[in-house]
């Protein structure tokens, strides 16, 4: 058994929520994903800089669509994220993606200072600057991104080009906007890696007076832990002289390390780091809303999924931080008590899953904590949040009133499965949860009946408890030929429930009608409740996808699939059918998975419309098909010349009569780089 320890007597700091800020994530106008989505994780950092539209080098070095389109797309967000009550969101511009170089730079790219003339780089500068101060955000002004790798700085860092560059741009942007923040160096390599490397940036910067507000690193090797990371910066700083300031980790996490289990790490190391915020790296990149990985895409919209849910834990690390054992082996704990919310709640979670098994936690220190014992009990809730997506909520593990002993209780339960994260509750209002029984699949003209359940899991008494439920379509908006009302008045909505008691259940039954011109597709049924507990507002949700199951013969879109693996939703290629195709099958693991639907058992041709550009290998593209899970069969995808042009590739399948699940993925033994339209089976 693994034992970890929290002690709610030894205080250490006020819980700020260090990783809960994100890499792009969002849509370029600001407007997607849902609030539903972004209130709850109390994000307090993002970065961003336009990124799509080219910038200043696809305008020829002069100011012209390309960079206005990057500038609006930054004060949308920045709109946005930095309305009340997400007004403290500290903005990281990057200013070298709006400059355009977000990777692959043309080779006969014009970088900033070329012969040390720096003269067209500060015009970008005052342009830029002055367009994003004029829209009263607050931003914080990062010079440049990464330039420690070749595919966004060519020139070399900490070259004389370089420093021409920082130096020019930070003296800029002081003239222009004396009060804001500059941001860097945003090295990709640590100080332990690179330990040269920030020397001499460091070295410099205070010799030339251009030290930035807040030092910048990106925690993504393997593995850069935050602690140790954040320390050495504090080291470097002190070694050159130069005064402690704030620190942030803007791109954190791998793309090998993209699980529930890890994000929970990662979030317990971050707050015991002396980091001022972080930013999840995003591997999706860059305009679709899936907040760096936390939403997956289904075929009736986005969707939380374990890294959702273990942010959203680590975002009820509210009040103080305590001491805990920190690290045991590959296990990381972070814990914060806050007696305003009668509450304490630890985040555990195992870097890489390399451990599974029985897990304890015991919490010392009860005596300083009075407001979470009663009659010598305290009520513990465990959350397991597993690695899955969608998760539409967590499971609780464990649930029951825990005797104190010698001022300590000692929770027990099992770390089930690698990648899974943990979140352990003292609170007397957990858990509270909702479920529904909705149909998987509707038809047009029918009537549902279906129950949503509240149950009342914690030690105390819920007061007005309220329950509803709604229909969406996949973009979230509320479903056109749906009619919900209360199965037992037929009203809209039905009657609250004025009490009900510790361990009871409340059955709510709705019916639900479909029109007759019900348009096919897929669709979401959310219940929601919301109740008063211990002077406090709760509000749970849980959903049921009603998924579109498409026959033999008809055309399968792939975007209505289920993306994952980083598989993402594209329109930039025209003669696609549907709303779209699905791409970013430039690396290995991106899949989307379809269901179709057979009458008959037997072998069926699956036809794959796909489209094969000239970026990536030069020879044939391959993909990898498998049928409800079974082994995966290689289909070749000759070139079609051009990403515009889309061409048909068929594979032979076994299908079995009903409801089969068909994945079309970048396997380890495929060449990739293809974008799927979309799959028609075949007798």
């Amino acid at each position: 058994m693994k034992e970890l320890t929290v002690d709610l007597s030894a205080k250490t700091k006020r819980s700020e929520g260090v990783g809960l800020g994100i890499l792009y994530g969002i849509t370029q106008d600001g407007l997607q994903p849902s609030d539903e989505y972004l209130d709850p994780l109390t994000i307090n950092a993002y970065r961003s800089g336009g990124w799509y539209a080219g910038g200043w080098i696809k305008d020829k070095y002069t100011f012209g669509p390309g960079t206005q389109a990057n500038i609006d797309a930054v004060i949308a967000e920045a709109k946005r994220l930095q309305r009340p009550p997400r007004h403290k969101v500290e903005y990281q511009v990057l200013l070298s993606d709006v400059f355009g170089s977000t990777g692959g730079a043309p080779a006969n790219t014009l970088w900033p200072c070329t012969d040390g003339d720096c003269s067209n780089w500060i015009t970008f500068i005052d342009a830029t600057v002055a367009r994003l101060q004029a829209s009263r955000q607050d931003f914080t002004y990062e010079i440049w991104n990464e330039p420690d790798l070749s595919i966004f700085w060519k020139p070399g860092v900490n070259t004389a080009q370089y420093f021409q560059m920082w130096d020019s741009a930070y003296r800029e942007i002081r003239r222009i906007a004396p009060a804001a923040k500059i941001a860097g160096p945003s090295f990709a390599y640590t100080p332990e890696r690179r330990p040269a490397q920030w020397q001499a940036f460091l070295a410099h910067v205070k010799a030339a007076n251009t030290v930035p507000d807040e030092i910048t690193n990106h925690d993504e090797g393997t593995v850069d832990d935050p602690v140790t990371v954040g320390q050495s910066l504090a080291d470097a700083l002190d070694a050159n002289g130069i005064p402690q300031r704030p620190l942030s980790a803007n791109e954190y996490q791998p793309a090998d390390r993209q699980t529930a289990g890890d994000t929970a790490w990662y979030n317990a190391r971050l707050a015991q780091s002396n980091y001022a915020n972080a930013m999840r790296g995003n591997w999706s990149c860059c305009t679709i809303p899936n907040l760096t990985g936390l939403l997956t895409k289904t075929p009736s919209g986005w969707a939380p999924n374990g890294n959702w849910w273990a942010m959203r834990t680590y975002a009820d690390l509210t009040g103080t931080l305590v001491s805990t054992s920190e690290q045991v082996g590959s296990t990381a704990i972070s814990a914060s008590a806050d007696p305003a919310k009668k509450r304490a709640v630890a985040l555990l979670g195992d870097i890489q899953g390399a451990y599974v098994g029985p897990m304890a936690v015991t919490f010392k220190g009860l005596s300083s904590t009075p407001w979470l014992v009663r009659d010598g009990l305290v009520h513990a809730t465990v959350y397991r949040i597993p690695d899955k997506a969608p998760l539409y909520t967590r499971q609780v593990a464990f649930s029951q009133d825990v005797k104190v002993q010698n001022d300590a209780i000692t929770v027990p339960f099992d770390l089930e499965s690698q990648h899974d994260a943990y979140g352990v509750y003292l609170s007397w209002t957990e858990p509270q949860a909702i479920s529904l029984d909705a149909p998987t699949a509707v038809q047009p003209g029918s009537t549902y009946t279906v129950p949503v359940t509240f149950t009342n899991g914690g030690a105390q008494m819920d007061r007005d408890v309220r329950t509803s439920l709604a229909a969406y379509t996949p973009p979230g908006e509320p479903a056109p030929g749906f009619t919900i009302t209360c199965a037992d008045n037929g009203a809209p909505a039905c009657p609250s429930v004025p009490k009900l008691a510790s361990g009871q259940s409340t059955v709510v039954q709705y019916t639900m009608t479909t029109s007759a011109d019900l348009p096919k597709g897929n669709y979401r049924f959310t219940a929601a409740a919301t109740t008063k507990s211990e002077g406090q507002d709760i509000s749970v949700k849980n959903s049921v996808d009603a998924l579109l199951q498409c026959g033999v013969g008809d055309v399968c879109e792939a975007e209505d699939g289920a993306l994952s693996g980083g598989a993402c939703l594209a329109t930039d290629h025209p003669g696609y059918t549907g709303s779209g195709f699905v791409a970013c099958f430039t690396s290995r693991g991106p899949s989307v998975t379809q269901r179709i639907v057979a009458q008959d058992a037997g072998t069926y041709s699956l036809d794959l419309r796909y489209a094969a550009g000239p970026d990536g290998p030069a020879s044939t593209r391959s993909a990898s098909v498998s049928v409800n899970g079974g082994d995966s069969h290689q289909i070749p995808l000759p070139l079609t010349g051009s990403w515009n042009t889309w061409s048909d590739a068929t594979i032979p399948v076994q299908l079995v009569a009903g409801v089969n699940t068909i994945s079309v993925s970048y396997g380890s033994g495929d060449a990739g780089w293809f974008n799927l339209d979309h799959m028609v089976a075949n007798k």
